[in-house]
């Protein structure tokens, strides 16, 4: 019969061979992994950002890369899972040059830095079977139109805005598929939601572009002059151009207009022309009704007083 002293020793003497085998297990992987190796591995690299006249119709390919790197570095790439082993390439950042009528091309080495990023080694352990990546690309229709801001907006009070929007480029060059072109007649921004505004309005704002199509112009600025705002009141004269002479009871108007603090000084009776619609002149009605003929554009109307005035024709014999 076999003791718990025995039983407690062969455990121990188990225990101890199994630290051993751990031990030297990991010493011969540390001296492997600290090895180089030149291996050649296939890596998936996706096209983006081509230029706006044209559509990638190869935007995913694969090429083959070779890597000249200790094994530590080669394992940080085989742990990643299948899915991430791909590579972004901007079209954006490299020179692209004109195979064919639709085959483009950029030097490989523009990769470098990008795969190297992946696997976190150095550019100049990473080579490629081909001096350059080819990929295709078709011409696409194009079309001027109109960019229209798409705003939600609202003014803190007594602010508001000040002359007309604007919006820097106001056109744009849509490029997509001709059928799907030739039914845009302008392009929208994103939605802008401004609330409470109570100062000038600068930013940039994206094309909101419809499926498959491209645009010259990703952004547009967006520019609103915004100042503070007052009411004013002013007196204006009545005039006419009636051929006899003529006595208005009353002979002036009050307006109660709108105007911005910037141009309160600069706006008076002066800058509105009130008169009367002669039309309606009869022995029958004693009473004429008036009209804004004229005012400043940069003002708005809250309301006139009287809206029709009493006359008398002066007989110019007594």
């Amino acid at each position: 019969m076999v003791s718990k002293k025995d039983k407690s020793q062969s455990f121990q003497q188990f225990s101890n061979i199994l630290l051993f085998v751990t031990i030297a297990a990991l010493l011969w992987l540390i001296i492997k992994l600290s090895a180089n190796y030149t291996v050649t591995e296939s890596l998936t690299m996706n096209f983006k950002d081509a230029p706006a006249n044209l559509i990638i119709t190869n935007d995913t390919q694969k090429i083959n890369v070779t890597l000249s790197s200790r094994g530590f570095d080669l394992l940080h790439y085989y742990l990643k899972p299948v899915s991430r082993r791909k590579v972004d390439i901007s079209l954006e950042e490299v020179p692209l040059h004109k195979d064919s009528e639709s085959t483009y091309s950029f030097g490989s080495s523009y990769a470098k830095e990008k795969i190297a990023n992946l696997l976190t080694i150095e550019p100049g352990k990473i080579s490629f079977d081909e001096n350059k990546i080819m990929l295709n690309m078709e011409q696409l229709d194009s079309v001027r139109v109109k960019v229209v801001p798409n705003l939600d907006m609202s003014y803190e009070k007594q602010y508001n805005r000040h002359g007309k929007i604007g919006v820097t480029p106001d056109s744009v060059t849509i490029y997509g598929p001709k059928n799907i072109i030739e039914s845009i007649d302008n392009v929208y921004t994103e939605n802008l939601v401004l609330k409470n505004i109570n100062s000038n309005v600068n930013v940039d704002v994206p094309l909101r572009l419809e499926e498959m199509t491209n645009a010259d112009t990703k952004n547009v600025n967006i520019k609103i002059n915004v100042e503070k705002f007052t009411e004013a009141v002013t007196n204006v004269k009545i005039s006419h151009d009636y051929h006899k002479q003529l006595r208005l009871f009353p002979d002036k108007v009050k307006i109660k207009y709108i105007v911005y603090l910037s141009e309160y000084n600069i706006i008076n009776e002066n800058s509105f022309v009130v008169r009367i619609d002669t039309a309606d002149i009869s022995p029958e009605n004693n009473f004429l009704p008036i009209y804004l003929a004229d005012y400043p554009n940069n003002t708005k109307i809250i309301s006139i007083e009287p809206k029709e005035v009493e006359y008398i024709i002066i007989d110019e014999n007594n």
